[in-house]
């Protein structure tokens, strides 16, 4: 027979562990004495392996011994079951490598960009989930409001800071509302279907007129600024909604990144040559 240190190496795990089986009643020894030394035939590693198989699925103990009290013709919806679990890990594991590529790849174009230079860009359609409406971007309002809009939302879309921000209601030549003006919060609709019914609005395909700024206050009133003075100097005129595009990671404390994108949309014609490219 094996003590329980041989039969630990043998399975490649810990003598504490077979311990812990054993208390829980999932993988008991051979036989056991008086003074609690356990031994355990050759025969019964293959039911620990079965187990600690299981167990580096992510089941629960309780789970394996279900699966272990069933009859081995009836064990086969309980593993089931389990690979239903597994799969949905594993989709999981694709979206967060998704979600990292995305960073990584954010974060690459991200160098090339130039701080508080504004320009034209055209950019996609793209279609964001929106929160309710709110005044004031204070410290309160906005982890309010940011509780609020994700609490609906899922885990791994929050991680993804990228295309996400605010929609302010404000005109390029009313620059001095901006702290009072209203806004939403925006998240770019991903592929994973929510259960609740949130809003939703599109920004549209077309040219802005753009600058990366540091995402703090004193940033922000710089870029519209120097906004405003770029489009009367290239007779752009602009539609009265602000865009605030996160970009590149990590988040910070306050639900967004260390840059920002404001956008606002062209509306008149725009010489091809002004365009940058993306």
């Amino acid at each position: 027979m094996l003590k329980i240190s041989e039969m630990a190496e043998l399975a490649n795990t810990t003598r504490r562990t077979l311990i812990y089986y054993d208390q829980k009643n999932i993988f008991k020894p051979k036989y056991k004495t008086s003074t609690d030394y356990r031994y355990y035939d050759y025969s019964q590693l293959y039911d620990l392996l079965f187990i600690l198989g299981l167990r580096s699925l992510n089941l629960s103990l309780s789970e394996i011994k279900a699966i272990k009290d069933q009859p081995q013709a009836s064990q086969t919806a309980y593993l089931l079951n389990a690979q239903s679990k597994i799969n949905k890990k594993i989709a999981e594991f694709v979206r967060i490598q998704q979600v990292l590529e995305k960073k990584i790849e954010k974060q690459a174009s991200l160098d090339h960009e130039v701080l508080y230079k504004p320009v034209i860009k055209q950019r996609p359609q793209i279609t964001f989930w929106c929160s309710r409406q709110a005044v004031n971007y204070t410290e309160a309002e906005v982890a309010q409001l940011y509780a609020e809009f994700y609490k609906q939302l899922d885990t791994l879309t929050i991680m993804d800071t990228t295309k996400s921000g605010y929609l302010t209601n404000l005109s390029i030549d009313n620059l001095a509302g901006y702290d009072e003006a209203t806004f939403r919060m925006i998240k770019e609709v991903g592929s994973v279907k929510h259960k609740r019914l949130i809003p939703v609005l599109k920004k549209e395909a077309a040219n802005y007129a753009c600058v990366l700024v540091d995402n703090t206050t004193t940033g922000i009133h710089r870029g519209l600024n120097q906004l405003k003075t770029f489009c009367r100097q290239q007779h752009l005129k602009t539609d009265d909604y602000l865009w605030q595009i996160n970009s590149g990671d990590p988040a910070m404390e306050n639900g967004v990144s260390k840059y920002i994108w404001l956008d606002f949309t062209i509306l008149n014609s725009v010489d091809d040559a002004l365009i940058a490219l993306n």
